[in-house]
């Protein structure tokens, strides 16, 4: 799954010195737009900062990184909603004023390469993707070999990887990744827990669930131990580990995880997306059970919601399609 949750960027601290009085407007949408964010309004947010940033682009040149960070939280705004495709131009023009304003190494121009690469992963343009990331990745290793920006350039290469089945090519970028998470945020945060399931995941498609299984637990262990258990991430993290389950033959435990993730997903307004991933996962678990019918239903009903969100050649799309026309060929 790959959603704005995975762009794991820091944006709630403002990385620039506080505007000269002309740009105060600006900025205080700016921060009542973080504060909506905060709610998970984020219809309410975009509009904040789309105010802001046309604030800051009516100040001109001289507040063109202050413009750069605002577009960058109207884009993650807009993706949040599930509206990906109209993302790509936000994070590219942000992109371009960071380097331009603030220098093609500063490390708000890796942050932009980062999201600009998850954009196009979710999108499906994984070349794209590929190039981002390798930029991002020359520039965070010279210069922020400490930073979270480098654990996400490696974890987004690790993606790839194991999206094209090369597992052994994945995992020691996953592997790197959560270990400079660890040393740059120590074991109880949400990323750290984000990177132990990134490497699971790898090696539940390696099909080696005996090692996938611990680091699944490891991640939702400290997903409650910090409180995160109503963050949409834990929720699809109950219902991956639920496919690394169901792979091991315990599908009484896959099921349990995967019913309770659909629960938990179902109470949150924004996370109709996550919703999806996660009934399609039970839909394959279904199958695994023979309750074709059931099966059908979970499948078509993530499919539908996927596609609102989604472009048709999306990741995502292609693989619930493929599993339903191959149910439905199974019923005929």
């Amino acid at each position: 799954m790959q959603s704005c949750r995975w762009l794991l960027i820091l944006l709630a601290a403002p990385v620039f010195a506080s505007p000269q009085p002309d740009g105060h407007e600006a900025w205080s949408l700016n921060q009542r737009g973080l504060e909506a964010e905060g709610r998970r309004d984020y219809a309410e947010a975009e509009k904040y900062y789309r105010q802001a940033a046309e604030g800051f682009r009516a100040l001109g040149p001289k507040y063109e990184a202050h413009l750069s960070l605002e577009l960058f939280n109207l884009a993650e705004s807009i993706c949040w909603q599930g509206r990906w495709h109209e993302v790509t131009e936000v994070f590219e023009e942000s992109l371009d004023l960071s380097r331009r304003s603030l220098g093609p190494k500063h490390i708000r121009t890796v942050a932009g390469l980062n999201a600009l690469a998850s954009v196009s992963m979710m999108l499906g343009d994984t070349q794209r993707a590929q190039a981002l990331l390798a930029e991002s990745l020359a520039i965070a290793r010279e210069n922020y070999p400490a930073d979270l920006q480098l654990a996400h350039a490696l974890a987004g290469l690790s993606t790839l990887a194991r999206r094209a089945g090369k597992p052994g090519e994945a995992l020691p970028f996953a592997e790197e990744a959560l270990s400079v998470t660890l040393k740059a945020e120590g074991v109880e945060g949400l990323e750290s827990a984000m990177m132990y399931e990134n490497v699971a995941q790898i090696h539940a498609v390696a099909n080696r669930p005996e090692r996938a299984l611990p680091l699944f637990r490891k991640a939702r262990a400290i997903l409650e131990r910090v409180g995160a258990v109503n963050d949409p991430r834990y929720a699809l993290l109950l219902s991956v580990e639920g496919l690394a389950m169901m792979d091991d033959g315990k599908l009484g435990l896959a099921e349990n995880g995967m019913k309770r993730a659909i629960e938990l997903l179902s109470r949150q307004p924004s996370a109709a997306y996550e919703l999806a991933v996660a009934q399609n996962n039970l839909g394959l678990l279904r199958m695994r059970q023979k309750k074709y019918a059931e099966a059908d239903e979970l499948l078509a009903k993530a499919l539908s919601v996927e596609q609102t969100y989604d472009p048709q050649e999306a990741e995502q799309i292609n693989r619930t399609r493929e599993t339903l026309e191959q149910l439905r060929a199974t019923l005929r």
